[in-house]
């Protein structure tokens, strides 16, 4: 997949660069040249890691572009799949061309806040429907997120539920090796007697039991995270659900010291928490009452006390968890129950990007569509094909619109998204057609202008007609 980006592209997220450079203020220009730069991934599969790969040309297209740079391994800001390779921008002020399905993305000056750029961009929505009043609603505005929140608002909610549900998972695991500890040091009171008795301060026991304790919780942490890169790879590999950023099959997600420092951080504070609570509670053990003890009589009502504590808390958090994990499952079944208006059961997909001056006009990417569309279907085992621009569900372009004969005050009604669709579409995803028919070969651009809407917006502007599969529209 081949994305368009601005010079300032790359030196705004720090790429590094394994070969070559990146676009030049230049080749950002119109007709600045056919330029590309390949990502890391793109560069070991299709060209085996080559590095005399640039300032040579390939084609896209049927076009001859030169490759001048490489981006390293791990680059990936987008929102969707990181695209293979880039091409420069090269934006025409002067050109009529209407595109406005790109993200722009900026780095804050020192100073300002966020805030401060949403009120500028007030500013310039005002500015924008004065000089575009089409384009642009009444009640619609400009506005800045952070790319942060971009990235992962779809996810976020999520992420948090499974980190919630871990640290309980950890607290139980806590409170159990807590109740071990205990049971442990009952059987060693003799012990702590003996070395009390020759010398051994209670603050060097402390530190002995704590030192025991957390080295069992770092041997542990580390089994935890070998058993978790492991089962993280294997989870990713069969479904990656939308985590963004997570690259092919999860190999963006590795090691990095960032995770490994959490881990020992982890570890050493639990060892120290919970092996603080058996340490002190056996280091208060009389001596000579300790020295006359075996070892093998019941704990004292202080550890017992601690370890009904200890299980009444265990218990509440599994409570917490079984509740939390009965919520999600019925969840789920609802979800799995709603009908999405589509069948996207044995559905495969592909997306392809046009350039060059070859597909300047519609024509040639009707045909190409056509063509493309024909090539799927006769693959055996195919049973439909269509193509369009956006997969249901991912929502659409919003334009105004207007209904002849029921022009509001404004002029406009607001946006609605629309999808360009090919034949066979409606057929694929197996999307009924409530009235009228679905497109076939003859709607054309030599044909009539035809449209399909959906009977959410039936019912909003044809509200009493049946036969409403014959009102016009004005895009």
């Amino acid at each position: 997949m081949a994305s368009e980006f601005r010079a300032d592209y790359f030196r705004l997220f720090g790429a590094l660069i394994a070969e070559g450079r990146t676009f030049t203020a230049n080749e950002d220009r119109p007709n600045g040249g056919r330029v590309v730069v390949l990502s890391y991934g793109l560069w070991q599969r299709r060209f085996g890691g080559d590095p005399g790969i640039t300032g040579k040309a390939i084609s896209l297209s049927g076009a001859p572009y030169t490759v001048v740079g490489i981006v390293g391994s791990g680059f990936d800001t987008e929102l969707d799949s990181p695209p293979d390779l880039w091409l420069p921008f090269q934006i025409d002020l002067n050109s009529n061309d209407q595109a406005q399905y790109f993200n722009i993305v900026a780095r804050l000056k020192r100073g300002v806040t966020l805030a401060m750029a949403n009120a500028q961009f007030q500013l310039a929505s005002g500015e924008f429907r004065r000089k575009f009043p089409d384009w642009i609603g009444p009640q619609d505005s400009f506005a800045v997120e952070l790319f942060q929140d971009a990235l992962v608002s779809n996810v976020r909610s999520s992420l948090l539920i499974l980190l919630g549900a871990i640290s309980f998972v950890l607290l139980i695991a806590c409170a159990n090796v807590a109740n071990l500890l205990l049971v442990r040091a009952a059987g060693r009171k003799r012990e702590i007697a003996v070395r009390a008795a020759v010398g051994a301060g209670r603050g060097r026991i402390i530190r002995q039991l704590i030192t025991e304790s957390v080295v069992l919780s770092l041997a542990g942490g580390a089994l935890g995270l070998a058993f978790g890169a492991v089962g993280i790879r294997a989870l990713l590999a069969v479904n990656p659900g939308d985590i963004p950023r997570i690259a092919e099959h999860g190999s963006a997600i590795t090691l990095d010291w960032r995770v490994v420092a959490f881990t020992i951080l982890v570890s050493l504070a639990t060892g120290l928490l919970f092996g603080l609570i058996p340490a002190l509670d056996v280091s208060r053990t009389d001596l000579m009452a300790g020295l006359k003890e075996g070892g093998r009589h019941g704990m004292g009502l202080r550890q017992n006390r601690i370890r009904s504590l200890l299980v009444i808390g265990e218990t509440a958090l599994a409570m917490v968890l079984l509740a939390g994990a009965g919520l999600l499952i019925r969840t789920f079944i609802a979800l799995r129950a709603v009908d999405p208006g589509f069948d996207a059961h044995n559905v495969l997909t592909m997306q392809m990007s046009l350039a060059g001056s070859r597909f300047e006009n519609t024509a040639e990417v009707e045909r190409l569509i056509s063509a493309a569309v024909q090539r799927v279907e006769a693959i055996p085992g195919v049973a439909s094909a269509g193509a369009s621009y956006i997969l249901p569900l991912e929502g659409g372009f919003g334009v105004p619109f207007n209904i002849v004969g029921r022009t509001p005050a404004n002029g406009r009604y607001d946006g609605r998204g629309w999808i360009p669709a090919s034949p066979g579409y409606f057929d694929l995803f197996k999307i009924p057609i409530l009235r009228g028919r679905a497109f076939n070969d003859l709607d054309n651009a030599r044909a009539g202008r035809v449209a399909i809407i959906n009977q959410a917006m039936a019912r909003t502007f044809w509200p009493q007609v049946h036969a409403f599969s014959r009102g016009e529209i004005h895009f």
